[in-house]
């Protein structure tokens, strides 16, 4: 399987604007069943107690699902991404920058 380009000719991107945000801290657990992809990605929660602490948990937000091909193009964007901070850190401050 050859590693997929950057920007595929081939492909027409639909931008849905009612498509759900995902937000999350960690990806706790990872694995692939039938040639899936799946990780499961969780979010830092504070929990008010009756005795005024506060418990730290860590639940569910999403349960990522992809194939061989999309789980390489998400991590393309990711190290484009992580990049993009490291460029950022080096140089003057600027302002966010999409691709």
């Amino acid at each position: 399987m050859s590693e997929p380009t950057d920007k595929p000719a081939d492909v027409t991107y639909l931008d849905i604007p009612t498509a759900p945000h995902v937000y999350f801290d960690i990806a706790p657990a990872h694995g692939v069943i039938a040639n899936g992809v799946e990780v499961e990605l969780a979010a830092r929660t504070l929990n008010p107690l009756a005795d005024g602490t506060v418990e730290v948990k860590f639940v569910t937000t999403a349960r990522l699902r992809c194939s061989q091909a999309g789980a390489q193009h998400l991590r393309n964007a990711l190290d484009a991404v992580l990049k993009m901070f490291e460029a950022s850190q080096q140089g003057p401050a600027a302002a966010s920058k999409l691709n």
